[in-house]
């Protein structure tokens, strides 16, 4: 029997066959500013949110510690005793990781969501959810120099980045 997709699920079969490479090959390198710690913090204290859930996608799974760890850290600048906000991961790897996993956050009484990584910018649901996409350097002048390199100087070029790189956009 085949298994249907559409705009609203994912290939389970696909999901619970593909292979997660723990060699180390791809090793994953924590940084803090990528994952937005600070602006996420003064997001979840503006709104007053108390139970968050960090959303991470498999490939980022071992920055989870540290987010967590970096995050409780940031609420706790500034923040009186009485404004304790729960943290909590989810990371189920039978999720495509692009969708915004309300369910599973809702299962835990989440009143806010951060979703970490690549994500369907059109996610709506029930419960509030701040993106965060990633900081990937990008050297913009080594990139126009490439550009003009192979192009020529005269051509004009338009460059969409993708999500990782939307910070360098302008």
């Amino acid at each position: 029997m085949a298994t249907a997709t559409s705009a609203f699920s994912s290939d389970e079969q696909a999901v619970l066959e593909r292979t997660l490479d723990s060699s180390g090959a791809g090793a994953f390198r924590y940084d803090r500013a990528a994952f937005d710690i600070d602006q996420t913090a003064a997001h979840i204290r503006r709104g007053g949110f108390r139970c968050v859930a960090l959303q991470f996608p498999d490939a980022q799974l071992p920055a989870a510690e540290p987010t967590v760890r970096d995050l409780e850290a940031a609420l706790r600048k500034g923040s009186g005793a009485d404004e304790e906000v729960d943290l909590f991961v989810l990371a189920d790897t039978t999720f495509d990781g692009f969708q915004v996993d309300f369910v599973a956050a809702q299962h835990l009484s989440a009143d806010f969501i951060v979703h970490y990584g690549a994500v369907d910018l059109e996610a709506q649901g029930p419960i509030p959810v701040r993106f965060v996409l990633g900081n990937e350097p990008l050297e913009v002048e080594a990139l126009v120099a490439a550009c003009s390199a192979r192009l020529g100087a005269e051509r004009k070029v338009l460059l969409v980045p993708s999500l990782p790189y939307s910070h360098a956009a302008e």
